[in-house]
């Protein structure tokens, strides 16, 4: 037996993140959703820079949010939707791997939007103006000599010349002699605020008047384990975070995806973000856990896309689903993912073809999440 003798093409309940776009969707949780796309969409139509923090239990959405924003075709619908230009999306994980935090941060970065990538996207900013003033905007934007010579050999070194991928070795911290001399530079990248100065010129300049994109979204998840790092690391890091808000003021929005620890509240995010970025994080998007009605909405909108046909559904009724949402317990997405799947898995290994509120006390016990 397979999923197929269950009506579907597929296990539609996840436990791991999908690596096709397409199989990103997104199912029940309403009120986040609509959250999350106001702000999106307040970001693409106005220019202030802002910091968001998506708060909320362990499996309760906030890093498939951040892939349904960054991966699929979600942001460019909404963008349609308010007749503004498109918008970058990029979700990036604490680094934690390495005495360089910033620069992990910046790889992690350039591992999803290229130095061809920028190139390519300069080249349509000097189709939008004209090269003196794409340079003029690099000129204010930089206000630093090094990243004026960095951010210019991006947006006019051909894509595969020789200065191109000197200049790549460079920004991913060679500093040979022969390098800084080929470059005409004193330094390499030494320090953090020559990072974030490098990166918000870049993204300043192709937000420019929102001619070419309208915003740029960083997602940064799994922020809560920052007090996983040396408290030296979590001020640096914590400080240029600041210091990248703080270059980049316009069109920039830097979701970060904190997952709630016992007996925390908002109130105690200051101890994680420091004063300097908790007093830019101006607002907190909830990833509340559902209730029963929209737990049940979720588990449907989550099956119904892998039916064969609609004249077949796994569970007899929603009284079967009901019964089971209510025996979870503290209701996340990942909790019922993780319940449903093994409730299929189960049918397939019993050679059941329809899921009942009998067949589900029969392997009850399989059910790790279950509670009386």
């Amino acid at each position: 037996m397979n999923f197929e003798t269950l009506g579907l093409k597929s296990n539609p309940f996840r436990l791991t993140p999908p690596l096709d776009p397409k199989e990103i969707i997104w199912a029940g949780m309403k009120k986040v959703k609509d959250d999350l796309e106001t702000r999106i969409q307040m970001s693409m139509r106005m220019a202030p820079s802002r910091i968001v923090i998506n708060w909320g239990t362990y499996g309760s959405g906030k890093t498939h949010a951040s892939l349904y924003f960054s991966k699929t075709e979600r942001l460019n619908e909404l963008s349609d939707k308010i007749n503004v230009k498109e918008a970058k999306s990029f979700k990036v994980t604490l680094p934690r791997t390495s005495n360089d935090i910033v620069q992990e941060f910046l790889r992690s970065f350039l591992g999803q939007y290229s130095l061809e990538q920028m190139r390519d996207d300069f080249e349509l900013l000097i189709g939008q103006f004209d090269e003196e003033k794409v340079k003029q905007l690099i000129d204010v934007y930089a206000d630093d000599t090094i990243i004026k010579k960095v951010v210019n050999g991006i947006a006019f070194n051909k894509n595969g010349s020789k200065e191109s991928e000197e200049l790549k070795n460079y920004i991913y911290g060679d500093k040979t002699k022969g390098t800084l001399n080929n470059l005409e530079l004193p330094y390499g990248l030494q320090n953090d605020e020559l990072i974030a100065n490098l990166l918000g010129t870049i993204i300043s300049c192709l937000t420019y008047e929102k001619k070419l994109y309208s915003s740029f979204f960083i997602w940064l998840d799994e922020f809560e384990d920052i007090d996983t790092l040396k408290k030296s690391l979590q001020d640096r890091f914590t400080t240029f975070l600041r210091q990248f808000i703080d270059k980049t003021p316009n069109n920039f929005t830097l979701f970060i995806n904190f997952t709630q620890k016992a007996f925390m509240n908002t109130e105690d995010l200051s101890s994680y973000l420091g004063e300097a970025l908790s007093s830019r994080a101006r607002r907190t998007i909830d990833f509340q856990n559902p209730t029963d009605d929209e737990a049940i909405a979720y588990i449907k909108e989550l099956y119904e896309p892998s039916l064969l046909n609609q004249e077949k559904i796994p569970f007899e009724s929603d009284d079967t689903l009901n019964y089971v949402v209510k025996h979870i317990g503290d209701l996340t997405a990942r909790k019922i993912n993780e319940t449903f799947s093994i409730i299929l898995e189960m049918a397939i290994i019993t050679g059941t073809d329809m899921v009942t509120p009998k067949f589900i006390e029969e392997i009850r016990d399989e059910i790790i999440a279950w509670e009386e």
